[in-house]
């Protein structure tokens, strides 16, 4: 009854961790996640031009403000901006 037991254990060990290799049980889950997120909380807008446009001049104001930063610290007087 022991030895039954260790190979269907064994046996389920297996088939899981082949099922979680599996790319296929991948693209399911994810399209299963993808319906549920629709219904819950509607299609998602596209990106637009302007959104990735101003992602990168919010990569350039955060690049600035770093430099300030470290500048104010090299000199000795970090200062409030908020």
């Amino acid at each position: 009854m022991v030895w039954n037991q260790f190979w269907l254990r064994t046996l389920e060990v297996w088939l899981t961790t082949r099922l979680l290799r599996s790319p296929i049980f991948h693209q399911m889950v994810g399209r299963v996640h993808q319906r549920i997120q629709h219904i819950r909380h509607g299609i998602p807008p596209e990106p637009s031009r302007t959104t990735l446009e101003k992602s990168e001049s919010n990569l350039t104001k955060f690049i600035e403000y770093f430099k300030e930063e470290l500048k104010d610290q090299a000199k000795g007087n970090p200062r409030n901006k908020l």
